[in-house]
């Protein structure tokens, strides 16, 4: 195979780190964008979309197979428009071409590889190409050969295609015959969730299996309301099988974006910063309500890996880590029993290979990875102390070995996760600096992601890169309202209150009521989507229902809970059909059918205010909206605490719809009343 030089091409000018790893490739790229478009209309040349990102294992090994070799490089300059996209700086691209490789029948994955008539309407597509025809794939020399070759003699099969595939993406959803959402719906798809769940591993099905954080938060949630039902069994079961697991890092705290197999053994060694905010998120939910030693130990260690590893200079926190170093997968995380007791000492390298899995064959590709799966149970302090100095020997000698690739670039909607994370366990783990830390990156985000009064969904080496997303505007908004209810401070609600204003501007379209992903103005898109399904975080438009709930009450604005109820009736004929791609829907459900709200009556200065208030905090549902009222303030006349809070000590009203139950003044009540 030829191997490209290293002349740079136009890449070298992104700030994408997954752009950058092409910018010397042979292949004449362009990033997305007019230059690229241009050039397709004038020379009536197809355009070549490769859209992966930095963390991938397969985008790595494409790169290496066929965008490095001068052979398909020259293919690819002759016959298309080459344009290299990542993923996680453009979704809204991926998204739209992702959609139509699924209505052409085709599995999805990263990279993903579309064909585009130059006015970008998709033709044909796939994923990873071989250079030689293996895995039942054509190699993709032959796609390229034969794809030119129709787009030269057989322009009408083109046309075709196109005109096809953009009715299918541009239909609205078929109406739904599915009953309304309703209790007895929830507790039937839960059940149905449930029956999925795998009963001795935890985690959805057999391999490969995901972390499905908005999945498993639902089941927390619902839970938390039904607790007779029994459904933390299966939360809690999965998130000791992953925090136990191979996926997770027991050396540097931290899990991998999946596992390949049904035990949560060997990882996809990738390291996503919005699965681990999520994750830390449900471990906090549940260590309020059920306190485990094990979960507040993973909360601690992730936490101190976000802060240890994910911060960039300029205090937000970078994207992933790559799976591989060196060229190959898993490197960096993998271990020898020779290595492992060649630094450990003779009291504890025998402890530590027995309880870590560590053994001369290994246990994947001849290698190790440590995970704790055959005793998962913690020991006695003495041997855990004895374990977690071994880890640290560990810790220090694997950080002299070449690092994964860091994507470095901070995007606002895994920052935003990132923030809500933060502040959670800065509640459950009582730690003040972890909510420093969580609003100085609120500030940084309105710092570096605001540029002339609007909001940016990516930042690198000082330079913003591609609007907002609808993604952003939800996940960020929630995150000032968490502020808010951790800090008590309403200029965070302003703040949540003046970004929805500009959500509403811009991503709301008035013919029904829900937010398209992209803004009205934007310019480079053959549809603007919208969509209700979860996707590795919460959905938007599910995200804001909840929001425009939680700030109509915050800011007695009415039209907010109409808009709400609109987006939410937008949402209903896609929540009822698939009870696995919708859990954020169905917490808007419970939100907007509830209404549940925690009002705290007094000041923070007031004698028992500050145990009440941490007490609010660590109630576990993700639903509940905390409102803070002085003594004197006047509710509006519809809110169902109006006319109540005068009351001469501080207090908590526990209201739901237009009922608020008696005011309650001491911690223990609170937590003993059984609200959630």
């Amino acid at each position: 195979m030829s191997t490209s030089t290293a002349r740079k091409n136009r890449l070298a000018t992104e700030t994408s780190p997954y752009l950058l790893q092409h910018d010397t490739n042979p292949v004449d790229w362009f990033p997305w964008g007019d230059e690229a478009f241009t050039e397709a209309r004038t020379k009536n040349k197809p355009i070549l979309l490769s859209i992966g990102y930095a963390a991938c294992h397969w985008c790595h090994v494409m790169a290496h197979e066929s965008f490095e070799d001068n052979a398909v490089a020259e293919l690819m300059n002759a016959n298309f428009i080459n344009v290299k996209v990542d993923r996680e700086e453009r979704p809204d691209i991926d998204r739209i071409y992702m959609d139509a490789l699924h209505v052409m029948g085709e599995q999805g994955g990263w990279p993903l590889t579309m064909f585009l008539t130059p006015d970008l309407k998709p033709f044909w597509g796939g994923t990873y190409f071989p250079p030689e025809s293996k895995y039942g794939r054509p190699s993709f020399s032959h796609v390229l050969r034969e794809l030119s070759r129709i787009w030269q003699t057989e322009p009408e099969k083109i046309t075709s295609n196109t005109d096809a595939l953009l009715e299918r993406l541009a239909a609205p959803p078929p109406a739904s015959t599915d009953p309304e959402p309703d209790h007895g719906l929830l507790h039937k798809m839960t059940e149905q969730v449930m029956r999925a769940v795998d009963p001795v591993n935890g985690g959805i099905g057999r391999a490969p299996k995901f972390p499905q954080g908005p999945l498993f938060n639902l089941l927390w949630s619902v839970h938390l309301g039904n607790p007779d039902r029994r459904y933390d069994a299966a939360v809690q079961l999965t998130m000791k099988k992953i925090s136990q697991g191979g996926i997770y890092d027991h050396l540097g705290g931290g899990i991998a974006r999946y596992a390949v197999d049904e035990e949560w053994l060997v990882p996809h060694f990738e390291k996503m910063l919005y699965d681990n905010a999520q994750y830390i998120t449900l471990l906090c939910r549940m260590q309020n309500a059920q306190p485990n030693e094990l979960f507040r130990q993973r909360i601690e260690q992730s936490v101190g890996w976000l802060l240890s590893d994910m911060k960039t200079p300029e205090g937000l926190f970078a994207s992933s880590y790559d799976a591989d170093s060196e060229g190959v997968e898993g490197k960096y995380y993998c271990w020898s029993e020779s290595e492992i007791n060649h630094l450990l000492t003779d009291s504890t390298r025998h402890l530590f290979c027995e309880i870590y899995d560590v053994s001369k064959a290994g246990n994947w590709e001849h290698t190790n990875i440590l995970n704790r799966t055959d005793h998962p149970e913690l020991l006695s302090e003495t041997e855990e102390a004895l374990l977690a100095e071994a880890r640290d020997t560990l810790l220090t000698h694997r950080r002299s070995r070449i690092a994964p690739g860091w994507d470095d670039k901070a995007l606002t909607d895994w920052n935003a996760l990132t923030v809500i994370a933060l502040l959670n366990a800065s509640v459950t783990l009582e730690d003040a600096n972890l909510q420093k830390v969580a609003l100085a990156t609120l500030e940084n985000l309105a710092t570096h992601l605001r540029v002339d009064g609007r909001l940016y969904h990516s930042f690198r080496d000082n330079q913003v890169r591609s609007h907002a997303t609808a993604d952003d505007y939800a996940l960020l908004i929630s995150a000032h309202l968490a502020a808010y209810e951790v800090t008590l401070d309403r200029a965070w609600i302003d703040r949540a209150g003046d970004l929805m204003e500009e959500a509403l501007d811009h991503y709301l379209d008035a013919a029904d009521g829900a937010f398209a992903m992209a803004p009205a103005d934007a310019t480079d898109l053959i549809v603007r989507d919208k969509y209700a399904n979860d996707d590795v975080t919460p959905n938007a438009n599910a995200t804001m229902a909840i929001n425009l709930w939680k700030l109509s009450a915050y800011l007695a604005k009415p039209d907010y809970q109409e808009k709400a109820e609109a987006v939410f009736d937008w949402l209903k004929p896609h929540m009822t059909r698939n009870p696995f791609a919708c859990p954020t829907a169905w917490l808007a459900f419970t939100a907007l059918a509830e209404q549940p709200q925690l009002v705290l009556v007094g000041e923070p200065g007031d004698n028992g205010f500050a145990d009440l208030h941490r007490t609010c905090l660590k109630v576990s549902s993700p639903n509940l909206l905390i409102m803070q009222v002085a003594r004197d303030m006047q509710l509006p006349a519809d809110h169902p605490a109006a006319g109540k809070t005068g009351l001469d000590q501080p207090a908590v009203f526990v209201c739901r719809n237009q009922t608020c139950n008696l005011p309650m003044t001491n911690a223990e009540d609170l937590l003993a009343s059984g609200i959630h």
